[in-house]
């Protein structure tokens, strides 16, 4: 009895042991979580996997790091945020790398940026000349990349331009990208499908079938290919504007790699629904996609709220029926 008795004691006190230990790993390890903001110093001689200098401050970079490029590209001199874990000797190990802002003569992101409405174009009608935005004149050459992923170029959409100031305020434009359509709703009409249709000519110019809708694709709609190549069966991302008969004249379209269950994925989109919980834990519906939302979700809201219609961008796992298993949601501007 008294063998018992003991033995009950020593496995209580072993939980008890057992559970102060992770209870103390738990908040070390919460303790070790860092974030910080500075310059990039210098990077590795290759590729971004090994140590970089940030501000003096000695960052290990995996092959896990997430690094987001969308305001600039990795290059010294460019602002970083770096989250991750603190060592014992100060460096960290970054779980997350994002540029805030790019370095002048690294390519796209060169110079200061503006943003505002097209108020005029060229008179020739291409688009190389003089243009007025915003109240600006914005000098336009055959160098300068125009993104047009968001929408056409048209009088009244709002673009962002990245460029070279003249003294006399007038600036070079290196890169500008539109962000709005002014066909409606918040600039774009999108859907996400399989090709279940191609032109029967030679070529892909023509209309498609992309899960029962038509798709209007002509030589200036962007095709990106990098993911895939175009094909009947093929999962793709069409940009566009619709026509009152529901089909899209096809600004970009973009083929997605096959969902592959447990393979990192990302969906970039309008917030279409939210669960009921206070906590938006649960089913999200993100762009026609069911986004899975978790404790271990890492929600990113810095300068608005989340709600049905705000743009985001989620990162996480596909699943077998295509829907994400999110680890992270962004609010996008």
């Amino acid at each position: 009895m008294k063998r018992s008795f003991f033995g009950i004691l020593t496995a209580f006190a072993l939980i008890v042991g057992f559970s102060a230990v992770n209870t103390a790993l738990a908040k070390h390890g919460n303790e070790n979580e860092t974030t910080f903001t500075g310059v990039i110093e210098s990077l590795p001689s290759s590729g971004f996997v090994g140590d970089w200098t940030v501000s003096g401050k000695t960052v290990h970079v995996t092959s896990s790091t997430s690094i987001e490029q969308e305001d600039g590209r990795i290059a010294v001199g460019a602002t970083v945020k770096v989250e991750g874990r603190l060592r014992s000797d100060n460096s960290v190990d970054a779980t997350e790398i994002e540029v805030t802002q790019g370095v002048a003569g690294a390519g796209d992101d060169d110079g200061p940026t503006f943003k505002g409405t097209i108020e005029t174009l060229p008179a020739s009608g291409g688009l190389i000349g003089d243009w007025r935005v915003g109240g600006r004149t914005i000098h336009v050459s055959a160098s300068t990349r125009i993104e047009v992923e968001d929408g056409p170029v048209a009088l009244g959409a709002f673009v962002e331009i990245k460029g070279t100031l003249r003294a006399d305020g007038s600036m070079d434009a290196t890169k500008i990208e539109v962000k709005s359509n002014v066909a409606g709703d918040d600039g774009r009409d999108e859907l996400n499908g399989t090709i279940q249709g191609l032109p029967s000519t030679t070529g892909l110019i023509g209309d498609w079938t992309v899960s029962g809708r038509t798709v209007h694709v002509t030589a200036a709609t962007i095709i990106d290919r990098e993911h895939g190549s175009v094909a009947v069966g093929a999962l793709v991302e069409v940009k566009g504007a619709a026509r009152a008969d529901g089909s899209i004249d096809a600004t970009r379209i973009e083929v997605k790699p096959t969902n592959v269950e447990g393979q990192g994925t990302a969906v970039k989109g309008v917030i279409q629904s939210l669960p009921g919980t206070p906590d938006l834990l649960g089913d999200w519906t993100i762009n026609n996609v069911v986004v899975h939302v978790t404790s271990s979700t890492r929600l990113k809201a810095e300068h608005a709220t989340f709600a049905v219609g705000t743009r985001v961008k989620a990162k996480g796992l596909t699943m077998a029926d295509g829907s994400i298993v999110a680890t992270k949601i962004q609010i996008r501007d």
